[in-house]
């Protein structure tokens, strides 16, 4: 099945947050999934069990203390079982979309100021999706903008069904959340 298709029928993306609770969260209705805050030493043991659940797990690599997302790092992820990353720096994404990984840019809006420089970030990583954050400033960044990011999910302070369906209006192909009551939500 097509990660499009997965979304459109699953648009809440589960995020999990250390290894606790990793058995609920292999559990739970989410098809795709963002990893993050995991020791480098347990990477392997994380992704053997998320390869077991129905979820396609990413992993935020800027969050792994001792990792760098170089080619030897991204080999390793690789070898672990990580199917794809998350991560703010461009090189990283860019590397691990031509190694055949799926990458995922993080792009915070801080301001208007950084949106021209975010899309070039963006159009440089060559990134399958963009992670735009935090959700409440999406309302408030022109449309333009948006499009020029391509397929986009919204993620940070996403808290009710009321934002997900809100991130949809402005054109979100999926919403990123911790919150486990938000990932069962369809359209």
């Amino acid at each position: 099945m097509a990660l499009e298709q997965i979304l459109h029928d699953n648009p809440v993306i589960g995020t999990l947050f250390g290894e606790a609770g990793l058995e609920e969260f292999c559990a739970g209705p989410t098809r795709f999934s963002f990893v993050a805050n995991q020791p480098l030493s347990r990477l392997d043991h994380v992704f053997s069990r998320l390869a077991e659940a129905p979820t396609l797990p990413l992993l935020n690599v800027d969050s792994v203390a001792g990792l760098t997302a170089n080619a030897d790092g991204l080999d390793y992820l690789k070898g672990v079982g990580v199917p794809g990353i998350v991560s703010t720096h461009s090189q990283a994404v860019a590397r691990a979309a031509g190694m055949g990984m799926l990458a995922v840019q993080k792009v915070f809006v801080t301001d208007r100021s950084n949106l021209k420089r975010a899309a070039a970030t963006v159009k440089a990583s060559h990134a399958h999706f963009v992670q735009l954050m935090p959700w409440p400033v999406v309302p408030f960044v022109d449309r333009d903008f948006l499009e020029q990011l391509g397929p986009f999910i919204v993620a940070g302070f996403v808290r009710t069904e009321d934002d997900i369906r809100r991130a949809f209006d402005r054109g979100a192909l999926a919403v990123s959340t911790s919150q486990s009551e938000l990932w069962d939500f369809t359209l």
